[in-house]
């Protein structure tokens, strides 16, 4: 059976000596439930050179069926622009020193992309264009950079590509594991 989501349990900003990464709540034009936490990533005017998200994701003792993904969903007042991230990671174990892992690379490019204008020319991961203000987009990259492990933790960096990001406000990041 399919399982998830696992959100990240630690998340902490590093690279950013100017305070382009930092915990975010997007507030949506709507009505109705207009808010959503995650990890903020400053507009890319403001950004000074690439940042990296560290997260930390424990793995239940028992994993779930299926392929084990990364699933990151983005969400800003934007109507265009592109945001791009390079997700890297690591099984690490208890008895393991976590800044010793060699993180793996599953991108920039996902498995699939949902939402957004997904004609992205420089191949960012996420695109906005007319309509997709307030909205969600979702990237997913089947993690088989490394073997997830049941009990241990997945080290991932989430590297925010300064060089290809040409987004014009915040842009919320909200990420988990699945396993689908």
């Amino acid at each position: 059976m399919a399982g998830g989501p696992f959100f990240a349990h630690s998340a902490f900003p590093v690279g950013n000596a100017a305070g382009e990464l930092f915990p975010s709540v997007h507030i949506g034009a709507g009505a109705n439930s207009v808010h959503d936490e995650g990890l903020g990533v400053a507009n890319a005017t403001d950004l000074t050179g690439d940042g990296v998200w560290e997260l930390r994701f424990q793995m239940p003792t028992t994993l779930p069926t299926g392929t084990a993904t990364f699933k990151l969903i983005a969400i800003a007042a934007l109507e265009a622009g592109d945001l791009s991230v390079d997700p890297q990671w690591a099984s690490v174990a208890s008895d393991e020193e976590p800044g010793a892992a060699v993180l793996n690379a599953e991108g920039p490019d996902p498995d699939s992309r949902t939402g957004g204008n997904g004609s992205d020319v420089d191949n960012s991961t996420f695109g906005w264009g007319v309509g997709d203000d307030d909205k969600y987009i979702e990237a997913r990259w089947a993690l088989d950079a490394d073997t997830v492990v049941a009990g241990e933790e997945i080290v991932m960096n989430i590297r925010i590509d300064d060089g290809d990001s040409d987004h014009a406000a915040v842009v919320t990041l909200i990420p988990s594991v699945i396993f689908v």
